[in-house]
Order: C-alpha cells, then sequence, then structure tokens
C-alpha cells in the first residue's frame, strides 16, 4: 500500500508539475505581446504551491498575517517542502543553492521560472545575488531567503548568514520574518526523519519515502511586524530572536542529540 501511495502522489506531482509549468511557458512566449510575464508566473507558482501540498497530502496550517509584494522575506529552512509550503501562500521568488539546478525535473523547472541561485563557494556571487535580488523586489512579487544557509532537523534555528541582506539595508526596505515546522501523526515516520532533509540523504531518495507517507502537516508563523534596521548584522540579530522565540521545534535538542549525537548540519 505504502508503495502505491507513493507511486500515485508522484505521477499526479508531475502531471500537475509539467501542466502548469507549461503555462508558465506559454507566459512568457505571451510577454511578446504584451503579457505581464512576472505577474502571471508568481500567479501560477502560487497555484503549483497549493496543488504540490495537495497531492503531497501536506495540510498547511498558517498563523500571522501573510505579507504582500513587495517584501523580503526570511525564513528557516528544514527541507525541499519549504517550497512548496511558502509558495502556496506567498506571490515570490526564492535564493537558492545553486545545487538545486541538478535535482531531477524540479531543478530544470525552477531554474526557468526566474528562481535566483547563488554559489555560497563564490565569494564574488553574493554582489551578483544581491543585484538580482533588488531587481526581483516588484509590486508583483517578493524575495525569500533563506539565511541559515543550510536544511536542518528543526529542533533550532541555527545561526544566520548576513551577506544577502546587504541590499535590503541599503534599499531601506523593511523584512519580514517567518518559521515553518513539520509534524506527522504518531503512526507515521517522525517528521524530523521524513520532513526535514539533513544528513547524507539524497533528494531523490528522501523524497521517495516521503511519498509515502500518508498525510502530513506544516506549520508556518508569519511574523508581526517586518523589521527595519540600518546595520545588516544588528537586523539579522533582531530577526534571529524573533523567529527563534516563534519557532516550534519539529523535535526537541535534547531528544535529537540522544539519537544523533555526531550529526553536525552541512553548509550548503
Amino acid at each position: 500500500m505504502r508503495f502505491l501511495r507513493a507511486f500515485i502522489k508522484l505521477i499526479l506531482f508531475l502531471a500537475v508539475t509539467l501542466f502548469l509549468y507549461s503555462l508558465i511557458m506559454v507566459c512568457l512566449a505571451g510577454s511578446i505581446l504584451g503579457v505581464n510575464y512576472p505577474k502571471c508566473r508568481t500567479h501560477l507558482l502560487r497555484f503549483w504551491g497549493k496543488c504540490s501540498c495537495f497531492v503531497l497530502g501536506l495540510r498547511v496550517e498558517v498563523k500571522g498575517e501573510v505579507p504582500k509584494p513587495p517584501f523580503i522575506l526570511l525564513s528557516n529552512h528544514l527541507s525541499y517542502l519549504d517550497v512548496f509550503v511558502l509558495f502556496s501562500q506567498l506571490r515570490t521568488l526564492f535564493v537558492a543553492k545553486s545545487d538545486v539546478q541538478t535535482w531531477p525535473l524540479v531543478g530544470f523547472i525552477i531554474r526557468t521560472c526566474g528562481i535566483l541561485f547563488i554559489d555560497r563557494n563564490r565569494k564574488r556571487d553574493i554582489t551578483r545575488v544581491n543585484d538580482l535580488i533588488s531587481e526581483n523586489i516588484t509590486p508583483e512579487q517578493g524575495i525569500i531567503i533563506f539565511p541559515e544557509g543550510t536544511t536542518s532537523p528543526g529542533y533550532d534555528i541555527l545561526p544566520f548568514k548576513t551577506s544577502l541582506l546587504k541590499n535590503a539595508v541599503a534599499m531601506d526596505i523593511p523584512v519580514s520574518y517567518a518559521t515553518i515546522s513539520y509534524s506527522a501523526p504518531e503512526t507515521q515516520t517522525p517528521a524530523y526523519q521524513s520532513m526535514c532533509w539533513w544528513g547524507d540523504d539524497s533528494f531523490v531518495s528522501h523524497f521517495l519515502r516521503f511519498l509515502q507517507e500518508k498525510n502530513s502537516i506544516a506549520k508556518i508563523h508569519f511574523g508581526t511586524h517586518p523589521i527595519e534596521c540600518r546595520d545588516r548584522k544588528e537586523l539579522a540579530q533582531q530577526i534571529h530572536h524573533k523567529m527563534s522565540s516563534q519557532f516550534e521545534p519539529v523535535i526537541e535538542k535534547d531528544e535529537f542529540v540522544e539519537k544523533h549525537d555526531k550529526f553536525q548540519p552541512l553548509t550548503i
């Protein structure tokens, strides 16, 4: 039954993804005739997020007010599932690690849909991506940044990398924030293993195992007020404090350490 469930979910996910991607490409072609491609794209990506969550059996619970474009939003990062969850609620693009481009199908699609990629191993790439962030914050869409620079099992908010906040400070843009958490029924694999993506597991193997789960819950808690500060490190500290205070751990740190005492988050 678990394998049949995974197969059905995979087929439906691929069908929805390819159909909506085709519509996005039609809108891109239509931009020659005056179609507002960025507006169409953000609405279709949001619909893709909603459809993906439904197909994957992922119920999204939202707390707080969802920001409207233009915005910069910082979020913790637990899994590739974060993309579907956040797309389902926001008209936005992401800053993603360059490795995502190599993921089967999803990597190709989001690369051709305008997602911003950063190579964290090249310091010069930070300047390029900061410029792209400034260019892509419009009345049609916001930008989401994962300042932890890595995924985690969800026991805490990890330290922030502040380099991508440079232009937010320079442009005097208030920065919104949100925290994501996951949970699963007691009869299923614990969420920190089935939904959070960490350690040495590949994207494909983890995703295929996740598809076998019956249903899960994603919780998004949006911060009450955007934060504005002229110093990016101070801005990061303020937001980190706010996010830490509202974050609902997927697993308690003591419990995780007891089970995985040798684990260290990897920068990605």
